[in-house]
């Protein structure tokens, strides 16, 4: 059983997160929590082992950013945004493999496009990278030859400004162009 702390500044989004994390039954919610102040007394209080922070908002604020690495500090913590109940769910699955989960968008917002779109056939490649495929796995799955995979791993390399293959595909997470 997992003990989960939520925080939200809507009573709204206070209530979807409890009814969609109470659904998976491994999870157990131990209370709701409006400001961080209260988050950091309840987890406290309630051992939670994971808070799940909802602010539906951009983490530029420093006073945000440091409440958040503070309550990192006490649990790990999931910071989802506008996630769906079955990412959150996996997240906090996750979590338990001691990942730290954050939707990319609240520290990277898709509002600087890359200067050159991937294209779909990029973007099926970069999501074949992130699952840890290499070359010859992926022109098999794709049915096109290695040569043709390794084109298209220079241009993604290029279009994200990465040096790596695993910069690349953190940099595709970030900017939403894949997900895990």
């Amino acid at each position: 059983m997992v003990n989960i702390a939520i925080m939200s500044p809507s009573a709204e989004r206070r209530d979807w997160l409890l009814h969609a994390i109470g659904e998976e039954p491994a999870n157990r919610v131990v209370g709701t929590a409006a400001t961080f102040p209260f988050l950091r007394s309840m987890i406290a209080e309630a051992s939670a082992d994971i808070a799940v922070i909802d602010l539906q908002r951009n983490l530029e604020s420093g006073d945000i950013r440091d409440w958040v690495a503070e309550i990192a500090d006490l649990v790990p913590i999931i910071v989802p945004g506008d996630a769906s109940s079955e990412q959150i769910i996996q997240a906090i699955k996750s979590v338990g493999s001691g990942l730290m989960i954050f939707d990319g968008d609240l520290f990277h917002p898709k509002d600087s496009p890359l200067p050159e779109p991937l294209t779909p056939r990029e973007t099926e490649v970069l999501d074949l990278l992130a699952d840890g495929l290499g070359n010859r796995e992926i022109a098999a799955r794709l049915n096109i030859s290695e040569h043709t995979i390794k084109f298209h791993i220079r241009s993604i390399l290029g279009k994200l400004g990465a040096s790596s293959r695993t910069e690349a595909v953190s940099r595709g997470l970030r900017s939403g162009l894949i997900e895990l």
